[in-house]
């Protein structure tokens, strides 16, 4: 498992949502290394900042093939569709 996305109605359930997922990682001998929040306050009051991805939330954060852009709390997909250059028939 590469990467989680996951969400919270507030800040304490986020939080606690971190901490369940940093424990559930010890247990595989496991660390969580990077997270990003859409909350300066969740950012902010992270005692482990060395884990955390830079706090530009003008920056789209990339994770299971989609983009997630923390300022507006959406998610993006980049479509690419190819032409057909020449016919056989």
């Amino acid at each position: 498992m590469d990467d989680v996305v996951s969400g919270a109605q507030n800040l304490d359930t986020a939080h606690q949502l971190q901490c369940q997922l940093q424990n559930m990682l010890e247990t595989c001998e496991m660390k969580l290394h990077k997270w990003i929040s859409n909350s300066k306050e969740r950012l902010n009051s992270s005692t482990d900042q060395k884990h955390s991805f830079s706090t530009n939330a003008e920056k789209a954060i990339k994770t299971l093939g989609v983009c997630w852009k923390p300022t507006g709390d959406y998610f993006m997909l980049k479509v690419s569709i190819s032409s057909i250059t020449s016919y056989t028939k």
